[in-house]
């Protein structure tokens, strides 16, 4: 079951359908926008507050990596939402990168990064193994 699907059972959401659910193009480049934006402040992914909120996913982003500079290329197809290209510079480490983020939701709209998106809607998560220490703690290796 997709996310968008998910939404449409939700309490007070009679009467929806999944487009419902998908953010008008201006309205969801706006969001990411905004969501690089906030990046590039340094801020990391989470709620930034306005009408309607904006909710940023993307556990991929490298601790203390910064946004330099970002470009959104355009709206490239998608079966689960509004989806957009976006070319970013990054530093510590330097690269550039092309991510597709996608876009759904009314208020608030969520702005993941697709990969993101589609580990959660297939109920995958962050394979990193665990190391058990002798004391049986664990920590990531």
């Amino acid at each position: 079951m997709s996310i968008l699907a998910s939404l449409g059972t939700c309490a007070g959401c009679a009467g929806r359908t999944e487009e419902d659910y998908i953010p008008a193009p201006v309205s969801a480049r706006k969001a990411v926008e905004a969501a690089m934006d906030a990046w590039r402040r340094g801020e990391t992914p989470g709620r930034i507050p306005g009408t309607p909120a904006i909710q940023v996913g993307d556990a991929h982003r490298r601790p203390g990596q910064i946004l330099v500079s970002y470009e959104v290329l355009g709206e490239v197809p998608s079966s689960d939402g509004r989806t957009f290209a976006v070319r970013v510079k990054l530093d510590n480490p330097p690269a550039e990168e092309k991510v597709n983020f996608l876009v759904i939701g009314i208020d608030p709209l969520w702005v993941f990064r697709e990969e993101d998106y589609k580990m959660a809607t297939h109920w995958e998560h962050n394979m990193t193994p665990v190391e058990t220490a002798p004391d049986g703690s664990q920590k990531q290796p």
